[in-house]
């Protein structure tokens, strides 16, 4: 079943991510089964398409359904073939990449968007949701930036606006984006900031 775009707010995630970045005892980002299992569970239950092949990526863009990361001022795509994502998902990346660039001096770097089912990675779960276009990877910094990336990944994902990983081979981090939050805070912020 076709799910229609919408262009969604995250005002009040930029709030409670700034308000949250800190150390959180209970919250690491080391990942599991459930955690994969869950976010593939909502993106079922939601309704989204897993894009089987690249073709299909293209037709969702047209459709509306995935737009793309051209980056900006905050971030920078590095060398992926399908740049694209849902629009809350875009959203995200503009606000984290907004609040990473105020706290680290340097754009965000994502290294990893929508990936259809026929370009799966070797090392890739079976309910990996990169098909879907709710998840990007992000470059792990190096010192301060990684540590207030930790921090405050782990904030949203408290907040239940994300599940995000830390992953080891290749270092990065995994980052799917909870859509169904940000219904609740749509505004004419998140209609413009997604089609930046």
């Amino acid at each position: 079943m076709q799910m229609q775009s919408s262009f969604l707010a995250l005002s009040l995630f930029a709030a409670s991510i700034i308000g949250l970045a800190e150390p959180c005892a209970a919250q690491s980002l080391r990942g599991s089964h459930a955690s994969v299992s869950l976010v593939y569970r909502r993106a079922v239950r939601g309704g989204l398409d897993f894009y089987e092949t690249t073709s299909d990526v293209k037709r969702a863009v047209v459709r509306g359904e995935l737009v793309r990361l051209s980056g900006n001022a905050n971030y920078m795509v590095s060398n992926i073939p399908t740049p694209y994502v849902r629009p809350e998902t875009k959203a995200f990346v503009l606000d984290l990449a907004a609040d990473y660039r105020r706290a680290c001096g340097t754009r965000l770097v994502i290294t990893s968007a929508t990936r259809p089912i026929s370009r799966k990675l070797a090392n890739s779960s079976e309910l990996s949701v990169h098909p879907t276009g709710i998840a990007v990877d992000l470059r792990k910094p190096a010192g301060r930036c990684r540590t207030w990336l930790r921090r405050t990944l782990i904030a949203a994902e408290r907040r239940g606006v994300i599940e995000a990983t830390e992953e080891r081979h290749p270092p990065h981090f995994h980052v799917a984006v909870l859509s169904s939050r940000y219904e609740k805070v749509a505004s004419t912020r998140g209609r413009s900031t997604a089609a930046r």
